[in-house]
């Protein structure tokens, strides 16, 4: 590696970056915004292109069965004549609805309470640390499939089966990133001067570990949308006739031998949004695998 010897004699290494570190960055670029375009032209198509192409997911066409791609039906069609991209595009709309809310639910209840376990300790972080490994004590998806089948299936007890076994994961990733901020100088220097408890944790912690909560949290949107996929598949999670991917790849099992683009088409459309959310998670990790911090 090129150095530079400066006027006392010392060695430091040549500022501009290395050939290597260079197409790194671009690699990343690039992915970061092929991702990015995955999930916008998502969206803008599960906005849009039902009006703008008539796209009804339940519109039946006896005459088109099991029918390739066509001008009239762009993805194809299932066994009952219906519309794979009409589908796949209400689909995800059901995938994200549940995949974005069951987060954004998780990271409003886990992170606060993480954070005040973490700053109060004693008693209170004993209380929520135990309640936190009880309910990880149990799998996830085994927890969400017991809920499920106790509340039944519809869109909000399906986000809710999905939410609960998620909250204890965010509390505990919060608690464990406020520990690691509460020794540094700037916060010291908040408690020193009596800024208040709440102050603190919003001022100085929070911003510290947005990053962190954030990376996981489009991981976490991946991961209640697989969950989804998973009850739907097994007939337990949103109810008929209201298509999921997980639904959409149960039904074309059936038929994989003679229309594989109905198990095809549902799984690129969850394969590529998981996909997209995982790497743009990447974002917010430096280097060394650690997070970087909102506040110095």
């Amino acid at each position: 590696m090129t150095v530079r010897t400066g006027m006392r004699g010392m060695v430091r290494p040549n500022a501009r970056p290395a050939p290597a570190r260079k197409r790194r960055a671009r690699a990343a670029g690039v992915t970061d915004l092929l991702s990015a375009g995955w999930l916008a032209l998502l969206i803008a198509s599960m906005l849009l292109l039902p009006t703008l192409l008539d796209l009804d997911p339940l519109r039946l066409d006896a005459t088109a069965r099991l029918a390739g791609p066509s001008a009239d039906h762009l993805l194809g069609t299932d066994n009952l004549g219906r519309d794979l991209l009409a589908r796949a595009l209400d689909g995800a709309r059901v995938s994200l609805l549940i995949g974005l809310g069951s987060t954004l639910i998780s990271i409003v209840i886990g992170v606060p309470l993480g954070m005040l376990a973490a700053y109060a300790r004693g008693p209170v972080d004993a209380v929520v640390s135990f309640v936190v490994d009880v309910i990880l004590a149990f799998p996830g998806l085994v927890l969400a499939l017991a809920l499920t089948a106790f509340l039944g299936g519809s869109t909000g007890n399906v986000m809710i089966a999905i939410t609960l076994p998620m909250i204890p994961v965010f509390v505990r990733l919060a608690r464990a990133q406020t520990l690691s901020v509460l020794g540094r100088e700037f916060v010291e220097a908040s408690q020193v001067i009596g800024t208040p408890a709440a102050g603190i944790l919003r001022r100085d912690v929070l911003p510290s570990i947005a990053e962190a909560i954030l990376a996981f949290a489009l991981v976490n949107v991946g991961r209640a949308i697989i969950i989804e996929g998973g009850l739907s598949f097994l007939g337990i999670g949103v109810p008929l006739p209201q298509p999921t991917w997980g639904t959409m790849i149960s039904e074309g099992r059936l038929h994989v031998a003679t229309d594989p683009l109905m198990i095809l088409v549902p799984s690129a459309f969850l394969m590529f949004t998981i996909l997209s959310l995982n790497l743009l998670s990447d974002r917010f990790l430096v280097d060394d695998g650690t997070t970087g911090g909102g506040a110095a």
